[in-house]
C-alpha cells in the first residue's frame, strides 16, 4: 500500500473521494464507496469477471482518503488480487506457461492502473504540495498486572 499526503487548502476528503469514484466509473470499474470514521472515505473499484479471474487479469484497488492531524489530505492506495497473480505466475512457470504470461501481464496492468490513478489524483489537486505522511504515535495505557 502506498500512502501520500498533500497540503492543499479548501479541499475536503469527500471531494477527492467523489472524484476518484467518478474516475473508476470512467475506466469501466464497478465501484462502491462509504464514509469511515473521522472524515475518512473509502472507495473501491474492481474489474472482475470469471474469465478475467482465471486468466489472472482481475484488477481491484481500494483507496482511502482522509486527513492528518496537521490538516494535510492523505491518500492510500492498495492493490487487490496482487498475491493471487503472483501465485498464479509461480505455479504457471512449473505447470502451464500461458498461465505465467497472463499472471505477469496482470501484475503489470495492476501496477500501471495504480500509477494512472496517482496521476489522476495529482491532476485533481492542482497546486497541492506533497508533504511527509505522519503516523500518529501509538497510545499505550498502563496495565497493572496482579499475581495469581
Amino acid at each position: 500500500m502506498k500512502v501520500k499526503a498533500y497540503q492543499i487548502p479548501d479541499t475536503s476528503p469527500q471531494y477527492l473521494a467523489t472524484s476518484i469514484e467518478s474516475w473508476f466509473r470512467s475506466e469501466n470499474f464497478e465501484t462502491q464507496s462509504f464514509a469511515g470514521p473521522e472524515n475518512t472515505y473509502i472507495v473501491q473499484g474492481r474489474k472482475d469477471n470469471l474469465l478475467r479471474y482465471f486468466l489472472g487479469l482481475s484488477a481491484a484497488l481500494t483507496v482511502t482518503v482522509g486527513t492528518q492531524p496537521d490538516g494535510a489530505l492523505t491518500v492510500a492506495i492498495g492493490a487487490g488480487s496482487w498475491f493471487d497473480k503472483f501465485l498464479a505466475g509461480f505455479a504457471g512457470v512449473f505447470l502451464f506457461a500461458p498461465l505465467a504470461f497472463t499472471a505477469v501481464y496482470g501484475v503489470w496492468k495492476q501496477d500501471n492502473l495504480e500509477n494512472k490513478l496517482w496521476d489522476y489524483i495529482s491532476q485533481r489537486l492542482p497546486g497541492a504540495v506533497e508533504v511527509p505522511v505522519t503516523i500518529p504515535d501509538p497510545q499505550f495505557h498502563p496495565v497493572r498486572l496482579t499475581p495469581s
